[in-house]
């Protein structure tokens, strides 16, 4: 994938590394993004129009996936999941809504839209009261994003409020917010160091946060289990 002006500030994720970093499988990634036989993505990847046959995706995309990810976790169908994504293009007029701020407040009401239109609503609420368990999905999947323009920005990871996940900075990569140092390489040499406090001498970073990187790193690893 060329390194030009589509990309820079955009993140870049493949397949795999979206689904470890949202927790579900790659093949998934691909086909809420790509579409899978007859069955057409739930939107089209940023990267597609570079070539047909890049799976990349944009962190846009990345926080679309994590939430839709979230949605079919709570038994939401792929259908009332597109007919969510088309309800808010239309009537709020947002390109990306998945991965706005009007959906973080409105998505509620999108959502039960969604699932009524879908007939599936009366089986899902039988157990649990929708707008509630809807409200629980949002706020999950969104409330760890900051915003600019009405679109997500950034993701700070829960319970990781050193690590950060933007994609104006090292494509994307989670970081140590402070220090600009990939959470995984600092992984890499803990594997190979077995050594927090030779880490935190050669990196110059507190060891809290060496720390931190390899607990975040690890989370990662075991809830994808």
């Amino acid at each position: 994938m060329p390194l030009d002006n589509a990309i820079l500030g955009k993140g870049v994720y493949t397949p795999r590394e979206a689904a470890r970093l949202v927790g579900t499988s790659a093949q998934q990634v691909l086909r809420w993004t790509r579409g899978s036989g007859p069955n057409e993505p739930l939107w089209n990847a940023h990267y597609q129009f570079l070539d047909d046959d890049v799976t990349e995706i944009s962190f846009l995309d990345l926080v679309e996936v994590r939430v839709v990810s979230a949605l079919r976790r709570a038994d939401i169908s792929l259908q009332s999941i597109r007919f969510a994504i088309s309800f808010a293009q239309e009537k709020y007029d947002i390109e990306r809504p998945l991965a706005s701020q009007s959906f973080k407040t409105d998505g509620t009401e999108i959502l039960m839209n969604a699932i009524e239109d879908d007939g599936e609503f009366v089986s899902l609420s039988k157990t649990r009261p929708g707008q509630k368990v809807f409200r629980e999905i949002i706020s999950q999947s969104l409330n760890d994003l900051e915003y600019e323009d009405n679109l997500a920005a950034r993701w700070r990871p829960k319970s990781y409020s050193s690590v950060v996940i933007d994609p104006k900075r090292h494509f994307g990569e989670p970081i140590l917010d402070k220090f600009g140092v990939s959470t995984s390489i600092i992984l890499e040499e803990f594997n190979n160091f077995k050594d927090s406090k030779y880490l935190s001498k050669a990196y110059e970073i507190p060891e809290k946060f060496i720390k931190a990187s390899i607990s975040f790193e690890k989370s990662l690893d075991e809830a994808n289990g």
